[in-house]
C-alpha cells in the first residue's frame, strides 16, 4: 500500500533543516498525520496520512522517494503496512 503525492511539487521529510523528520520507517500513523511537506511555488502544503484503501492505523516501511526530491501528482511517496 502506498500514500501518493496529492500535488506536483519538492518534498521535504522535515519541517526545518535542523528538526527531525515528521515520520521515520517504523513509525506507526493515523489518520491526519504529516508525513511530509510539499513545496508548490514558495508554499508549503502539508501531506497527511489517509485516504480510501488505507487501513486505519499504519506502519510507514519505506518512503520511495529522496527528502527535497521532485514529485509529480499521484507519484507513490511513502509505503505503508498495516499496523
Amino acid at each position: 500500500m502506498v500514500v501518493r503525492a496529492p500535488t506536483s511539487g519538492r518534498l521535504y521529510r522535515k519541517p526545518g533543516p535542523d528538526r527531525p523528520p515528521f515520520v521515520e520507517v517504523g513509525s506507526v500513523v493515523e489518520p491526519g498525520a504529516t508525513l511530509c511537506l510539499l513545496e508548490v511555488m514558495k508554499t508549503f502544503h502539508r501531506v497527511a496520512y489517509g485516504g480510501d484503501g488505507l487501513p486505519a492505523r499504519a506502519r510507514v516501511v519505506a518512503f520511495l522517494v529522496d527528502d527535497e526530491a521532485d514529485v509529480d501528482a499521484g507519484d507513490p511517496i511513502v509505503q505503508v503496512e498495516p499496523a
